[in-house]
This record gives structure tokens, C-alpha cells and sequence, in this order.
């Protein structure tokens, strides 16, 4: 880099304002304090004497000075030090008193919650940042940033829910990021950010060595959930554990520095641990001098992966310069289509690679001119290669970056161990722990054998649940709402090659009961082919168990089976014993598609499941597009991959069965019960009611003990209504706010066709009720206004209120039935502080407080039976239609012998469909509607029949 350009861009002004803000320094640097209890008007030299205001510290201070910061909460917005200038042997200092007790909670829009803006010689420590909340996806700013700044430091932190990184370096030099720990960052930054980012550094001087330093930190959890639209892309592109990012002013900037000279002083990435992001888990992008050593980086780029193969859990992409990887462990995870590591440089642009000494599990792509020596490269199916400790549970509590050794320790016998090359050895690991401990020292983050404690990754594949169904399954080759795991793809191309996926692609879905596993498998081909003598040879589907989940590399002759079902006939075999006694099987096919639902008795696969069986299994889909017959032209595989399955087990993937969550009943008023709408629950019928406690806290924390906060719900219905009885603890009743998503009140969301879209459509329903509005409810989607009633009151003791909800059908648009199912959930905010400005969120069942606008996030209930039930005649009296679901055609009964007019609506209450003259017992057919939910009206002289019908093609 010519230097002389650098220092007319901006080292002249550097060292102008360097001069005089040294002029300006004190001669006795000043130690300041900051508690939630201060006052700025005090004089901040002591605790008893504490500011109560972070910015004002920040802007009262001069370079140099100490601020020591109390435990905490401080929501404040703008947090920034600006134009302070120190030394390097009087650094201006930001210290939490305890590590992680001084909390900052940023708590605008668009806000950095702490800014190191335009500063020389910052060290910042043991401070903890975050957003409280989920927020919109607007440009949300950074944890710490340290922003046209040289010679900071950032130590001991932790950034997390920050909407983009949690910590970042930009326009400036000589940054450390240290023991640092960074966890679900970036989720809500439409400009796409990391964990811990580095973004147009300019370059201070052009001393040697290394001038930025990552090391010692943890990042995990951070993901992209957005396109990165402002860079032109229809998906995300980041969302990293750590990130060197355009180094070479590639990029557009906003503050026009796109002219400014690539940065070519190192940068130093060494005993990092970054684990389950959504981006890469540390990645170079079209930067140089980079030096990557002794990190771990395992299980990354869940989400990127599903866009492009051309990312790496560990990579260095469109580099033009010298890039070096010494001593890292790398595991990839299995079910991502990227790479483990992954090296791309600009073409004629002279960029090297070294790659020495690294132990790297998964796929390998190196485009360009590479080094490479003393590397252990295995395949991503072996997952346990490495040899981790254990395996990090579900909201694990930690207190600094050391408590991760326990997971990510290597066992005894790893291939890590010793597998470093001492020239590039680094003097300690994450925890300062002294390397090398034996001859050489270990690959990765961390140094020394630990005795595992617990599960290790198995060596095929990640292990995948399918939960019990809660209801009688139907073999007709469609799903019916008692699937209710997740649809997986088959989507490994294990021979032959596939156009798109309209010319070939499927995916399966499972659940089981205690007789069989039941299995529907939905496939698009474009060009069907029965013609071949092999019927491996045909379109059809191939089902591998392995029953007690061995995982030999041969057949056991006990309990593994191989199904071949054949596209055209119902006939089907199991090449390894014949086992096709009690398997049933229905096979449908359209134009363009068929699936095959499949019940596999256990006792055939030798099985009696309970919570947590484990067996071995894989689908093949064959694609023959030869109408003569002949070989395949491709075949997908679940989880093998490779095309052996027919002859080895230890490909196969591996299923646990689980017992799904209790789905809640809503129970049928007997006929001798009613509800009078009083807000209470006095009524006798509400004690057949289940309670349902909402026990999803979010926004600020909740106060234990004092009544804060707390609610619960139930419902019931009659042929004529569904009702509700919401019971809300709240010590603090207000109504502040014409925003009705902000004051003391409840929401209750209803998907009555649960067709769990993520849109809202004309059947979905947010029904709003407010603490201080007692008899008004509105719909917010829907406009639904006819019949609902809402009656609220305060209990009696001032500790809350309770309310009852009378929501009738014929409002809804419904009909409803014994076993229909809704989704369903119910949010309550809060509002303590006054203003308009909710404090705490409650939900029933979604994991984040605004699912207004996503259906699929809402809960499951179904409609319950009650003995003695009758049917209210002030709506309709139900309709009897069979067969229902139908591809199209049914017959109706109604209790009538008069001529009726029949009308069918559709799920968005248009009229579809009519008929006059019909008679009970008659049968017609809908035609060429589409598949959906309907409703089916007959209208006689006096009464109205009315029944839900579903259509399937």
C-alpha cells in the first residue's frame, strides 16, 4: 500500500487533532463512579458521590480518566465517548466494577448501546449490552463499536440480542477484541451483521506486526434472518460468529471512503470457540494478511447453507493477498449443502493460501494457489472425529468464556491432540491454559485431554426426532393435521444429475403410535417411467431400517429392511426377509406428483417404542426418465450419502422417537350448562375447563414475588360460540396509550382454518381486549365486529382482572365440530412505567411477543366431544357429509325431507359454488375447486344446516 496516499487522506488530519487533543490532557487522570443510585450532580469521585448517568459520565470525563460503572440496569440510548484522546500508558477506561453487572439496555431504535466514536488508547471491560426486545428489522446498531478510533480495547464483554453486531471495529485501527463472549447477534439488521465484525478498518501506520487482535472469545447463536436487500441479495449473507470484512474497500460506503487504500497490516484470529451460527463461524471476505490460529469452529452456517454452497464453517472468500489457517479444528454439520473450509481468491490477483496442521471435518473446496501440509481432512458423516467433550445443552447459564471448556475440551484419543504445529503454537488457549501441554501443542482452541462427560455427535449423522401422533392416522396418501413433526427434505443427490426441482425433488414426513411407524413420502417428478423389469429401476421409493440401529457395513439378517415401493402398482417387496405381512400402504398420484403413505407395524421391525427409541433409517427416490425402461437417471437420498444403502446399514441416518406435547382440549358445554358473560368464572361449566398458564416472559424481567405480572386462560364452545376466561395478575393497572399493543390489556390470536401460513388470510383473527376498556373488543385483521362480547373486571384485592370472551361461530365464519382444530394463542401486555411503553410480554405458546402477523407460530388446540351435548338452533344445526375430506365428490344428510339450496363458501367467505333443488342423501360433486377448507351451507324454508368440508386432490 503506498503510504504516502494514506497519509494524505487522512494521517496528516490524524496527527493534527492527535497534537492538539494531547495538549488538552490532564496532568492527574481522575477516577470517576456510576451507580443506578447517583446523581449527576454529584461529584462522581466516589460510590457514595456516583453520577447516575452513563452519557454523562462519558461526555464530562477527559481522555485518560476512569469511569468505574456499579451493578445495574442503565437503559440509556447514545451511549457514546467521543473525541477523547489518551496514551498507551494512560488509557481512557470503562470498567464494570463487577464483570457483566453494569448492564446496558439500549432501548431505541437505531442505536449502538455503547460507541467508542472518534477516541485514541480505550480499553472497555466487563461490560454486558443488549436490546431487550425483539425489534423491527431496521438498521439496528451494533453492542460495542469502536468507530474511527485507534488503539481500543474491548475486554471481558458480553454483547448479546443486539440487532447487529455485537461488536465491531470500523474506519479505524489497532483493535482488540478479547474474552469476549457474543451470542444471538444480528438477528433483526436488514445490512446483515456477526458476531464480532471488522468492516473497512483504516490503516494507522505501517508498523509491523499485528495490529488487530480477536482472540480468546466466544460467538454462538448469531444468525441473519433477513435478505441482505441493501447489497443486492434476495437472502441472507452473514449472521458469523467473526468476520474480516472488506479489508479491501470493495464495498460502497455510505461516509464515501470507498477511495481509500486497502488495509495490509495483520490481523490476528486465535483461540476463538465459535459454534451454531447461522453465517460462518469465522471468515475472511475480500480482506488480507489475515492470520487464523488454535480455533474451534463446529456445527455453523445452519442458515446460509440452505442458500449456497460457496460457504465455509472456517473460510476465506475473494481474498487477493496472503491468507494463513495453522492449528484450527473444524467440524462441519452434517445436514448443511457448504463447506467445512473454504478458500476462494480473486482470480490474477496473486493471493495465497497456507493450510497447515488443521484438523477439519466435512467438505473442502480450495479455488486458487494453496500450501497445504500435516492437515487430518474426514467427511462430514464423521461427526464424532474430533471428539468433543460433550454435547452444550438448551439454555446453558455461563459466567465468563472459561465455563466453555467443558464442552468443547477434546477427549482422550482425539486426533486433535498433539496435532498443532508448534512454529504456529500460540503460548496459552482460550482459557490460559500454558501450550503446548504434551509434545506438540493440540489443534484448536483448546489445550489438554478431559474425560468426556457426556454424549458425543455419532459418527454417521446428526440424530433427528419424530413425535407421537395424538390421533388415528388415515392410509390415503395424504397428510392428515395428526403429522405433526416437521417435513424434511430428500434432498442428497447420490447418482445422476436433476434439472430443478419441478423435474425431480421430495420430501417425508413421519409419526408413529404404538402399532406402527407411519410414513408419507411426497415426490415431484416431471416425466413418470414404470417400465423397467427391475423395480429399482423404476420411479418409485426405497426404505432402509435398521431396527436396533447397529450400523454395520453389511445387512445383520436380524432386523434390517429394505422396502422398495414401485411407482404404478400397489405391489410392493422388502428385499431382506419378505416382511410385508401388515404393512399398509395407499399410493396417489397427479400430474407432476405422487406420494406414498406408508404404516410399518413395529412389531414387524421388532420395536416396542417408548420415549427415546432409536433406529436407523433412510429413504431412497428413484427417477427414471427412460418410458422403455432401462437404469435410473437419478436418485435422492435422505441422509446416506452414498449410493450403497442397499448393502450398508452404517449409512443409513438415525430417527428417536419422542412423546409430542399434550395437545389442549376445548370441552363442549353440556346441554344443561350455560355461561352468563360477567368477567368471572362462576359459572359451573368452567370448571370442566383445563387452565393454561402463559409462561413465556419477554421485554424486561419480570419482578418475582410481588404480583408483577402473571395470567392464565381456558376456553369452551356450544354449537353456537367459543368462549374464553382470561385471569391476570397485575399489581400495576394503567392505560396510558391509545396504542393498543402498548396499554395493560390481552390479545387472542385464532387460526381457525390452521392452516399454519405465515400470512395473515381471512380466517385468522386477533382479538384485542383492554384492561381499561372493559366491554369493547375489535379485530385487528379481520374487521370482526357482529356478536363478540367482552366483559372485564378487577379483582376485587386490586392484584389484577379477569375477563370472559363470547366469540360467535357465525361471526368467525365457521362451523364448528367434534375434533376440529384451531391455532390459537394468547398474549397479555403490560404497561408499569406509564408513558405508552409496555414492559412485559406474555405469551401462551409463541417464543417471541409479536406473532401478529405469522399463524404458524400460533398454538394447537382441538374442539373436544361432551356426553350430553346438544346443538344450539340460533346459528345451524350441523350438516352430515361423507366422505370428508373428499377428492371432490359427497353426499349430504340433513334431518329434512324438503328441498334445499346448497352454498359453499370458501375459507375467505366467497361464494364458490351453489345448488338448488338438492335433496338429503343426494350427491354432488364440487368439480374443479381446489384443495382447501369450505364451508357447506343448505338452506331449507326455516332452518339452516351447516358442516366444515375439506377437499384434497
Amino acid at each position: 500500500m503506498p503510504q504516502t496516499t494514506l497519509l494524505s487522506t487522512r494521517g496528516l488530519a490524524q496527527v493534527i487533532f492527535l497534537f492538539a487533543a494531547l495538549s488538552c490532557l490532564p496532568l492527574n487522570a481522575q477516577t470517576y463512579y456510576v451507580s443506578p443510585d447517583g446523581d449527576d450532580d454529584n461529584s462522581g469521585l466516589s460510590l457514595d458521590q456516583a453520577w447516575e448517568s452513563l452519557q454523562f459520565a462519558l461526555r464530562t470525563i477527559d481522555g485518560g480518566d476512569t469511569v468505574l460503572i456499579a451493578d445495574g440496569v442503565y437503559r440509556e440510548n447514545n451511549v457514546a465517548l467521543v473525541n477523547k484522546v489518551a496514551t498507551a500508558e494512560q488509557p481512557t477506561v470503562i470498567k464494570s466494577i463487577n464483570q457483566w453487572g453494569a448492564k446496558i439496555e439500549s432501548t431505541a431504535q437505531f442505536n449502538t448501546a455503547l460507541r467508542i466514536d472518534t477516541c485514541d488508547y480505550v480499553v472497555v471491560d466487563g461490560l454486558e449490552v443488549y436490546n431487550p426486545e425483539q425489534r423491527p428489522f431496521q438498521d439496528w446498531g451494533a453492542g460495542i463499536e469502536a468507530w474511527a478510533s485507534n488503539h481500543v480495547i474491548v475486554q471481558n464483554c458480553y454483547a448479546h440480542d443486539c440487532g447487529c453486531n455485537g461488536f465491531s471495529g470500523r474506519r479505524g485501527d489497532y483493535f482488540t477484541f478479547r474474552r469476549n463472549v457474543a451470542r444471538n447477534n444480528a438477528n433483526t439488521n436488514p445490512f446483515n451483521c456477526s458476531g464480532i465484525s471488522i468492516f473497512q478498518p483504516i490503516q494507522f501506520d505501517d508498523a509491523p506486526g499485528t495490529h488487530i487482535l480477536i482472540e480468546d472469545n466466544v460467538c454462538y447463536d448469531n444468525e441473519v434472518r433477513l435478505p441482505f436487500e441493501p447489497g443486492g441479495f434476495d437472502r441472507p449473507t452473514d449472521g458469523n460468529g467473526i468476520i474480516l470484512d472488506d479489508y479491501n474497500w470493495t464495498l460502497d460506503d455510505e461516509d464515501g471512503g470507498g477511495d481509500l487504500p486497502q488495509y495490509v497490516a495483520q490481523t490476528m484470529v486465535q483461540n476463538n470457540l465459535c459454534f451454531n451460527n447461522g453465517g460462518s463461524g469465522a471468515k475472511v471476505f475480500a480482506s488480507d494478511n489475515a492470520v487464523f490460529r488454535h480455533n474451534t469452529l463446529a456445527y455453523n452456517n445452519y442458515i446460509i447453507s440452505e442458500f449456497t454452497e460457496g460457504v465455509g464453517d472456517l473460510a476465506a472468500e475473494f481474498v487477493t493477498g496472503r491468507v494463513e489457517f495453522y492449528n484450527n479444528v473444524v467440524v462441519q454439520r452434517f445436514d448443511q449443502r457448504g463447506q467445512s473450509f473454504n478458500y476462494q481468491e480473486v482470480p490474477g490477483s496473486g493471493a495465497s493460501l497456507d493450510l497447515n496442521n488443521n484438523v477439519i471435518v466435512g467438505n473442502v473446496r480450495l479455488i486458487g494457489r494453496v500450501d497445504s501440509a500435516d492437515n487430518q481432512i474426514v467427511t462430514a458423516d464423521r461427526q464424532g472425529f474430533v471428539g468433543f467433550r460433550q454435547q452444550l445443552p438448551e439454555n446453558f447459564e455461563f459466567t465468563s468464556v472459561d465455563d466453555f471448556r467443558q464442552f468443547f475440551a477434546l477427549r482422550p484419543g482425539s486426533p486433535a491432540l498433539d496435532a498443532g504445529g508448534a512454529q504456529y503454537g500460540v503460548p496459552t488457549d482460550l482459557t490460559g491454559r500454558p501450550r503446548p501441554q504434551a509434545a506438540a501443542p493440540d489443534a484448536g482452541a483448546f489445550e489438554g485431554a478431559e474425560e468426556g462427560v457426556g454424549p458425543t455427535p455419532p459418527d454417521r449423522v446428526r440424530n433427528n426426532l419424530i413425535a407421537r401422533s395424538f390421533g388415528e392416522i388415515d392410509i390415503d396418501g395424504r397428510q392428515d393435521d395428526f403429522y405433526v413433526n416437521e417435513t424434511r427434505p430428500i434432498d442428497r443427490l447420490v447418482e445422476g444429475s436433476v434439472t430443478d426441482e419441478s423435474d425431480f425433488s421430495a420430501s417425508w414426513v413421519g409419526t408413529y403410535d404404538a402399532e406402527n411407524l407411519y410414513l408419507l413420502i411426497e415426490v415431484n417428478d416431471a416425466d413418470f417411467s414404470i417400465n423397467s423389469p427391475d423395480i429399482q429401476d423404476r420411479d418409485g421409493i426405497e426404505i432402509f431400517i435398521d431396527g436396533d440401529n447397529s450400523g454395520g457395513n453389511s445387512y445383520d439378517g436380524e432386523n434390517d429392511f429394505h422396502y422398495v415401493f414401485p411407482l404404478g402398482s400397489m405391489e410392493f417387496e422388502e428385499l431382506s426377509f419378505g416382511a410385508t405381512q401388515g404393512v399398509e400402504i395407499d399410493l396417489r398420484t397427479r400430474l407432476g406428483t405422487y406420494a406414498l403413505e406408508v404404516a410399518i407395524p413395529w412389531s414387524t421391525i421388532g420395536i416396542s417404542p417408548t420415549e427415546g427409541t432409536t433406529f436407523g433409517f433412510n429413504i431412497y427416490v428413484n427417477d427414471n426418465d427412460r418410458r422403455s425402461g432401462g437404469g435410473r437417471q437419478a436418485r435422492l437420498s435422505w441422509q446416506a450419502r452414498s449410493n450403497d444403502a442397499a448393502t450398508n446399514p452404517g449409512v443409513f441416518g438415525t430417527i428417536t422417537t419422542t412423546e409430542v406435547a399434550p395437545i389442549p382440549t376445548v370441552n363442549q358445554l353440556n346441554a344443561s350448562q350455560n355461561i352468563t358473560l360477567d368477567g368471572r368464572n362462576d359459572d359451573a361449566a368452567w370448571a370442566e375447563a383445563e387452565v393454561l398458564e402463559l409462561s413465556n416472559y419477554f421485554e424486561r424481567d419480570i419482578t418475582p414475588g410481588v404480583g408483577d405480572l402473571a395470567a392464565s386462560w381456558s376456553s369452551l364452545w356450544t354449537p353456537s360460540a367459543l368462549y374464553f376466561y382470561v385471569d391476570v395478575t397485575d399489581d400495576d393497572l394503567r392505560r396510558n396509550s391509545t396504542n393498543f399493543v402498548l396499554v395493560d390489556g390481552f390479545q387472542i390470536f385464532l387460526d381457525l382454518g390452521y392452516e399454519r401460513t405465515t400470512e395473515v388470510d381471512g380466517n385468522d383473527f386477533r382479538l384485542v381486549v383492554q384492561q381499561g376498556r372493559p366491554n369493547q373488543i375489535f379485530d385487528d385483521y379481520n374487521n370482526l365486529t357482529q356478536g363478540a362480547r367482552a366483559v372485564v373486571v378487577d379483582k376485587a384485592d386490586g392484584s389484577g382482572y379477569t375477563a370472559e370472551i363470547e366469540l360467535p361461530w357465525f361471526a368467525l365464519g365457521v362451523t364448528p365440530s367434534v375434533g376440529m382444530f384451531l391455532g390459537i394463542d394468547v398474549l397479555v401486555t403490560d404497561d408499569d412505567a406509564g408513558g405508552g411503553s409496555r414492559d412485559h410480554v406474555l405469551t401462551w405458546f409463541a417464543d417471541n411477543p409479536a406473532p401478529e402477523d405469522d399463524p404458524s407460530q400460533l398454538g394447537r388446540t382441538r374442539l373436544g366431544d361432551a356426553v350430553s351435548a346438544t346443538l344450539d338452533p340460533r346459528v345451524a344445526t350441523p350438516l352430515t357429509i361423507y366422505p370428508n375430506p373428499t377428492s371432490g365428490a359427497f353426499t349430504l344428510q340433513a334431518p329434512t325431507t324438503e328441498q334445499l339450496t346448497v352454498e359453499v363458501l370458501d375459507i375467505n367467505g366467497r361464494r364458490v359454488w351453489t345448488r338448488t333443488g338438492v335433496r338429503s342423501s343426494e350427491q354432488l360433486d364440487l368439480g374443479k375447486l381446489p384443495s382447501g377448507t369450505y364451508i357447506v351451507s343448505a338452506y331449507g324454508r326455516r332452518e339452516v344446516y351447516r358442516q366444515a368440508l375439506q377437499l384434497r386432490r
